[in-house]
């Protein structure tokens, strides 16, 4: 059986995975996902028409990941639920967060999980505007911050980790410094472990308790 027979969306999907951790988002290609799996290009069209294809079944393939949540759940512990596991599927992907911001929601999963926090927006008593408005900031939210993330993990690996600990130690000891009521704070920071996960969460608990506040007026007026 030829090489292009056995061929499948999955495997193509995979090899695409290898490609991104070696090249970047930026230098995929139908080309080079072809010499990764050792078939010619044409090959691949056959399941996938062209690089934004391609990014759109990588996009289902990261929303395939995302468990929704218990449905006897409140709507706030449903919007961290989807939130926290949007973003663990996008960092578990090179450059998934940017892969789910150039792709369109028009794949089934995806669409379940859009509908999955719509309904807990709206069962909670938010209007059909102010649900699809939380949905949009939710999702803009997890993936900005996915994107600054591996924005980081870049600058790291670049720079080196021993550079810009070296780097943030002169700042952190300059004379002129030391008025900034910042500085003690940020050095905390950035000594502190999983100092990544402590911003995503608090960004949210902020997020949904601004949404219970609006909540509150809407019921009381």
């Amino acid at each position: 059986m030829s090489k292009k027979r056995n061929l499948t969306q999955e495997k193509i999907i995979l090899a695409s995975l290898e490609v991104l951790e070696k090249h970047g988002i930026q230098n995929l290609s139908m080309r080079k996902v072809a010499d990764a799996m050792n078939v010619q290009a044409p090959a691949l069209y056959w399941h996938f028409k062209n690089k934004q294809d391609l990014l759109q079944g990588l996009s289902s393939y990261i929303s395939a990941q995302i468990a929704l949540p218990d449905a006897e759940l409140s709507w706030q512990d449903k919007a961290r639920w989807l939130a926290m596991q949007s973003h663990q599927a996008m960092r578990a992907v090179p450059d998934g967060a940017e892969i789910m911001m150039k792709t369109i929601p028009i794949d089934k999963s995806r669409l379940n999980i859009i509908d999955c926090l719509f309904c807990a927006f709206f069962d909670a008593g938010f209007d059909e505007e102010q649900t699809l408005a939380l949905c949009n900031l939710i999702d803009n939210y997890v993936t900005g911050i996915a994107i600054d993330e591996t924005s980081q993990d870049r600058t790291l690996a670049e720079v080196g980790p021993d550079k810009i600990h070296g780097l943030f130690t002169s700042m952190f000891e300059r004379e002129d410094m030391q008025h900034l009521r910042v500085i003690p704070a940020m050095k905390r920071h950035a000594e502190a472990h999983e100092r990544f996960d402590i911003n995503f969460s608090f960004g949210l608990d902020v997020i949904i308790a601004g949404a219970e506040k609006i909540l509150e007026t809407t019921k009381g007026s």
